[in-house]
């Protein structure tokens, strides 16, 4: 029987592995970045709520072409940011009252459930962050901190979506705070704001350290609701 002889590597007929698969990652496209730049001026409030454009308009404001404009308001469109008026163009949405409930209930809903999943699949790291930027939220002051406050509460709300370790929930709440944070920049912060949001944030990262996902599903429910009593009327959600 005849011994096989090993293969030698550094011969030029001796087989090689294929090198690595590189993902390609491509740049965004023309009608991507009008969206980008379209929805960051919709929720940083530089297109305020009511303001009438025509795509010629927007056009020459953010300095694309008209096809990826057109594209981008379509998909802001159906996202509810902007409302197409027949013969007078486009208008930037008004949250009503009934809309502004609507999306504080969604939230609710949606949250609640991601905190209680959050409690079961945190890591260390996770309580880290959060613990870092509820001490970040006791250096402010008032509603000259308000961004930094708005930015603070979106990062901790965003832990724990990262920490629940479910991708369509993390995409249904990124939409909701994107829509939240334009309703909140429209309003000045309620007396006592920072400290409820604190101790109610503080609540919830309790719980989720506990890894009691009844209690993080209930602390983060009070906070919403609490949210909804210094924002508008006080019905209850539950």
């Amino acid at each position: 029987m005849l011994k096989q002889s090993p293969v030698d590597l550094d011969t030029p007929d001796a087989p090689h592995a294929a090198p690595p698969l590189r993902r390609v990652v491509k740049p965004p496209s023309l009608s991507e970045q009008a969206y980008d730049e379209i929805k960051r001026r919709i929720l940083s409030l530089e297109f305020g709520p009511g303001q009438f454009f025509n795509e010629l308009m927007i056009c020459e404001l953010i300095g694309f072409s008209r096809s990826p404009v057109h594209h981008a308001i379509q998909r802001l469109k159906l996202e509810g940011l902007i409302d197409i008026i027949p013969r007078k163009g486009l208008q930037i949405r008004r949250e009503s009252m009934n809309e502004i409930l609507d999306l504080l209930e969604a939230r609710w809903a949606v949250e609640a459930n991601v905190a209680a999943l959050a409690a079961q699949r945190r890591t260390e790291s996770h309580l880290t962050r959060m613990r870092a930027l509820i001490d970040a939220s006791h250096e402010l002051t008032g509603d000259g901190d308000r961004d930094r406050f708005m930015q603070i509460d979106h990062d901790f709300h965003a832990v724990i979506a990262e920490a629940a370790g479910n991708a369509a929930l993390t995409e249904i709440m990124r939409s909701l705070h994107e829509r939240s944070a334009r309703l909140w920049k429209l309003r000045l912060l309620a007396p006592g704001d920072l400290v409820h949001t604190q101790e109610e944030h503080t609540a919830v990262l309790d719980a989720i350290a506990a890894r009691d996902s009844v209690a993080a599903a209930n602390a983060m429910g009070a906070h919403l609701t609490s949210l909804r009593h210094r924002r508008v009327a006080p019905v209850s959600f539950g």
